[in-house]
This record gives C-alpha cells, sequence and structure tokens, in this order.
C-alpha cells in the first residue's frame, strides 16, 4: 500500500479538489483507493454529500470512541472507491487524545487499511502545516504539495521543501511525489510568469508534468457533490487532467512496482 498526503501552507489553493478527483481517477484505473479527510472541517464531505457530516470517521479513530476502522469507512458506487469522512471532531476534541499518541493512532489507521486491501491511500489535510497535519505528512509514503500559481508561490516553495526536508531528518520516511500547480489562467500573464519560474528554478523531476486549471467546471462539480468526470453523462475533456496525474503517480510513487511485486511468485520448477 502506498500512502499519500497533501499539504499546502495556505489555504484555497484546490487540495481538496484534487484529492476527489484523484482518488476517483485512481480507482478508476483500478486502485483500491481510500480517501481520508483529516480536515476538521471537513472539506471532502461536504463536497460530496452533507449527510456525511453525521457520520464517525477519522477522528473518531483517532481518540478511539471507535477502533474498528471498517465500521467507519463509507461505500461509493465505484467498488475500488472508499472515504474516511473527518467524524465528529468537535466530539472527539472533548474526549481528547495525547499528542504523543497521535503517531500511533495513525500507524494503526494505515495498517488497518492496508489490511482491507487498500492499495493508495490518499490523505486530504487542513490548510497550513499545523500539528496534525505535520504528523499526518510525517506517517505517509508520499506528500503531494498543490501550489496556486501566484507570485508568491515562488517565494513559499523552497520554505515548504525545507519543512519536509526537516521532517525527513526527523526520522520521518516521507517523500516528495512533486510540486502540482494548480489554479493555474492560462491567459494570464502573471499566472503563466509563475509557471515558466518555477519551472525553471525547480529540477523537473520535481514538477508534475500536468498543471491543474482554474476552471468554473471545478466550483461546479464541488457544488452537485461529484467528481468533475461524473459532471455530465460524459465525462467532460477537463476530467482527463486528473487522468493524467494519476498516471505521474503510478510512476512517481512506485505503485505499479508495487503491485507488481504482490503479484510475483516463485516458478513451480526452476
Amino acid at each position: 500500500m502506498i500512502a499519500i498526503a497533501t499539504a499546502s501552507q495556505k489555504g484555497g489553493v484546490g487540495k481538496t479538489t484534487l484529492c476527489i478527483n484523484l482518488s476517483y481517477s485512481l480507482a478508476k484505473r483500478g486502485w483500491s483507493t481510500l480517501l481520508v479527510d483529516t480536515d476538521p472541517q471537513g472539506g471532502v464531505g461536504l463536497s460530496l454529500a452533507r449527510s456525511t457530516r453525521s457520520k464517525l470517521g477519522f477522528y473518531d479513530f483517532l481518540c478511539g470512541a471507535e477502533r474498528d476502522l471498517n465500521r467507519l469507512v463509507l461505500a461509493t458506487r465505484l467498488p475500488e472507491l472508499q472515504i474516511l469522512p473527518a467524524g465528529q471532531y468537535d466530539a472527539a476534541a472533548r474526549r481528547g487524545w495525547a499528542p504523543q499518541d497521535v503517531p500511533t493512532r495513525l500507524a494503526d489507521l494505515l495498517r488497518a487499511a492496508e489490511l482491507r486491501g487498500v492499495d493508495c491511500l490518499i490523505m486530504d489535510t487542513a490548510a497550513g502545516l499545523n500539528a496534525m497535519t505535520e504528523s499526518v505528512v510525517k506517517a505517509c509514503d508520499h506528500v503531494i504539495l498543490p501550489q496556486q500559481a501566484e507570485p508568491l508561490a515562488v517565494r513559499s516553495v523552497p520554505h515548504m521543501l525545507e519543512t519536509l526536508s526537516r521532517f525527513r531528518s526527523e526520522g520521518a520516511g516521507v517523500k516528495v511525489a512533486g510540486i502540482l500547480l494548480t489554479m493555474v489562467m492560462g491567459e494570464s500573464k502573471i499566472s503563466q510568469k509563475v509557471v515558466n519560474e518555477l519551472r525553471t528554478l525547480l529540477p523537473p523531476d520535481m514538477m508534475f508534468e500536468q498543471n491543474v486549471p482554474r476552471l468554473n467546471s471545478f466550483l461546479e462539480a464541488s457544488a452537485m457533490g461529484v467528481p468533475v468526470a461524473l459532471l455530465k453523462r460524459n465525462p467532460p475533456p477537463e476530467a482527463l487532467i486528473f487522468d493524467q496525474i494519476a498516471a505521474e503517480i503510478e510512476q512517481r510513487t512506485g505503485l505499479v512496482q508495487d503491485r507488481e511485486a504482490s503479484h510475483s511468485h516463485a516458478s513451480l520448477l526452476d
């Protein structure tokens, strides 16, 4: 199993949109995918179905109110895609959890997901690197850094990479899957300048080849509670963006190699 977190220093970079659509694309490509919402505001649940606000989820598992992941995971109409909502954050916070216990509980969550047969676990996080997001990122194998195509990005990316380097120096095994430029405006000279600057400054293998544009269809899909691929009877062209990102993820994280290794077997006769 590959665990992937998303992280950003600020909100409004399209992180939840990315997680929902990437999870859907990975599931459509045949990977058993679990989308986990670790944002106390429950962005994933609000984007897909407001009824999830009443469900138990991630924070209930974290505080020990429910220790069986199987009771918390929600099925979708796509068998390969499951969702773990944020759950009842306020109730969990009142119950309390010790900060030093969070890494252990996260490890328990990842282990339980792997036992369910999950191939790819995607963890959406709150904006900024608060204590919980830091713990989530450290617990994962890889982290995707969505970065809005605006001038601040050129200054904030190095700081984010330094923070992740610190995580690794503290013993975390998390690797940067890549920096993904989001909300790119094709007709904006400023937006395109940022894209060009970052692609010039950073090593090519650190940047996703695909950008995510700013499109009204993404907002419309979120309002309707569906991935953009399900916005219409025939998937709109922009749905292919997330299919391409999913294909990059397979290569960048070793997901394909992981499947091949799990399916390998010894020959009956040498």
